[in-house]
């Protein structure tokens, strides 16, 4: 009676696509982990950072705001906010799809 299991050839290539699959989730973990976005408003008075779940994890003022009413100032780093987790989240999205696609090929 044979014995029903994997050649070594089958064997090492599972393993092969097992280290394959193991590097590209690592790939797209590190770059989620490492992604930050900066976006400054038109004026350069203020600048936001996000990370890749569009958190604000940064914002940087202008020395000089006297010139700024608190209401625009909010309006300006709201939106300021706004195109920063924008991008973060296309930047996330486009990781995990490359990842995806990546894993579907192995």
């Amino acid at each position: 009676m044979a014995e029903v299991g994997m050649t070594d050839n089958a064997v090492e290539a599972l393993v092969s696509r097992a280290d394959l699959a193991l590097d590209t989730m690592h790939l797209a973990s590190e770059g989620l982990a490492h992604l930050r976005i900066t976006r400054h408003s038109a004026d350069g008075l203020v600048g936001v950072t996000v990370d890749s779940t569009g958190a604000m994890v940064g914002l940087e003022l202008a020395e000089d705001l006297s010139r700024q009413s608190a209401r625009k100032l909010t309006e300006s780093i709201t939106e300021v906010a706004t195109a920063a987790s924008r991008d973060a989240l296309d930047q996330r999205r486009w990781i995990l799809e490359r990842m995806r696609s990546s894993l579907s090929a192995t």
